[in-house]
């Protein structure tokens, strides 16, 4: 039985309504490691979709030392927060002047008991904002995605809620279809500062809170490209390429639909280099279903530090009669990682690592990113020789990833996984306190 079925379970006896549940039962999630999210999306590859709506900007916001101070009915449509304060997502609520900015290398702000957190003072900010549904989504399967919310959520949709995240530096994505209505729509947002996954979040830096990254609507057909990976197998001469492209496909209809994948490749200047097309294949109902492309590029463009060339890669969903019913667009480089006797190589030349470390932040707006302080940064990295980046200690936003490939810059790309306030002391084991941090050698986001 999966974690979201047994939550449901053992909340399923409680007499209150269900969308009372989040908060009266809070203590129920955020100090349970059993429970680290519900009614999500499983990971995948990140791209912007055609159809989004931006849902960053103002937001009513109410804040609370505790979240019993949360009014309780605050997700409810017809709330009335016309006497809130507004605050803008994406930021930290400490950055705008709610709550304490705190510095800590190793120990927590309060006393560690994990999973469990403090009753007397858990900074908590409720946030709602409308939107209106654009027409021309009518009949589509619409998602809703959060990227970086510091540290526990629950999600409600129109008075309804919608599901829970932990995880302040991984992104949230749920299913909203069920929830949301033609034209105006409500969405209510609870954020905790501290729940039993923020002993997992002590990364030596500044702790903020709050929803501090991009939040977007978006559209797909009812069966949509879900996820991809592509490889780029060099051969011995490090000359020509076998491109291979890993294909999820997901449909969310129970009906019987006939569907073909085709995938082409466009070099630097737009010019077609190969396209790949499936065989058809029949989808009976809900599920997924995994395609593999394969072919020889003759001689393609290296990418390295010093020659960041990108290659386009876009993915076509096409129905029975060939239409394209979706499209995904992503930049790509071709090249090949190796380490040979303790030396890392890359396209069979040995490389010497010249890195630095780095952290999502800005002097006024916390852990929030924008591109235009990325490529300056970058831009320093450069001029003073940085060949790599190791993003201490959590996964940076997307652009930096993107920025990374068009500069020219190797990445160290780091979980969001550091437990120094309940590591064993050196003083008890006897030997060195271990950092528990993790390398993350693929990124599935």
């Amino acid at each position: 039985m999966t974690i979201k079925r047994l939550t449901l379970c053992l909340f399923a006896a409680c007499s209150l309504q269900m969308n009372a549940q989040y908060l009266e039962h809070i203590y129920d999630y955020i100090e349970n490691t059993s429970v680290f999210e519900e009614n999500q999306e499983e990971g995948h590859a990140y791209y912007l979709a055609e159809q989004h709506l931006s849902l960053n900007g103002d937001w009513r916001f109410f804040f609370a030392n505790i979240p019993e101070e949360v009014p309780r009915n605050f997700f409810a449509t017809n709330f009335k927060d016309g006497k809130w304060r507004t605050i803008h997502v994406p930021s930290n609520w400490e950055m705008e002047g709610y709550g304490d900015p705190l510095f800590r290398n190793v120990a927590a702000p309060f006393k560690a008991n994990p999973p469990y957190v403090p009753r007397e003072y858990n900074p908590t900010g409720a946030y709602r904002k409308t939107f209106v549904l654009p027409s021309a989504w009518k009949g589509q399967q619409i998602f809703l995605r959060m990227e970086k919310t510091q540290s526990a959520s629950f999600v409600w949709i129109n008075g309804q809620q919608v599901g829970y995240n932990e995880g302040g530096q991984e992104p949230a994505e749920y299913d909203v279809t069920p929830y949301v209505r033609p034209g105006k729509n409500t969405i209510a947002v609870c954020v905790l500062k501290y729940s039993d996954g923020y002993y997992l979040e002590g990364q030596d830096y500044w702790r903020l809170a709050g929803i501090f990254d991009d939040v977007t609507l978006y559209a797909t057909p009812k069966t949509r490209l879900f996820d991809w990976f592509v490889t780029t197998d060099l051969d011995d001469q490090y000359k020509d390429a076998t491109l291979k492209v890993n294909v999820d496909v997901k449909k969310y209809e129970d009906t019987r639909s006939t569907f073909a994948v085709r995938a082409t490749l466009s070099d630097a200047k737009g010019s077609k280099v190969k396209e790949m097309l499936s065989d058809p294949f029949t989808m009976d109902g809900k599920g997924k279903k995994s395609l593999e492309f394969s072919s020889l590029i003759s001689n393609p463009d290296k990418w390295t530090c010093e020659t960041p060339i990108l290659y386009q890669l876009k993915l076509e969903l096409l129905n029975e009669s060939g239409r394209a019913i979706q499209q995904i667009c992503s930049k790509m480089g071709f090249k090949e990682t190796e380490i040979r006797h303790q030396t890392f190589f890359l396209n069979g030349q040995p490389i010497k690592v010249n890195a630095t470390n780095t952290h999502m932040q800005h002097p006024e707006m916390g852990h929030a990113m924008n591109e235009e302080t990325i490529r300056k940064d970058m831009e320093i990295l450069k001029q003073h020789n940085f060949n790599a980046v190791r993003t201490s200690h959590y996964p940076p936003v997307n652009k930096y990833l993107e920025l990374a490939d068009e500069y020219g810059l190797y990445i160290i790309d780091e979980t969001g996984d550091e437990a120094h306030a309940t590591a064993i002391p050196a003083s008890c084991s006897g030997v060195p306190a271990m950092r528990v941090e993790r390398v993350r050698l693929s990124r599935k986001w």
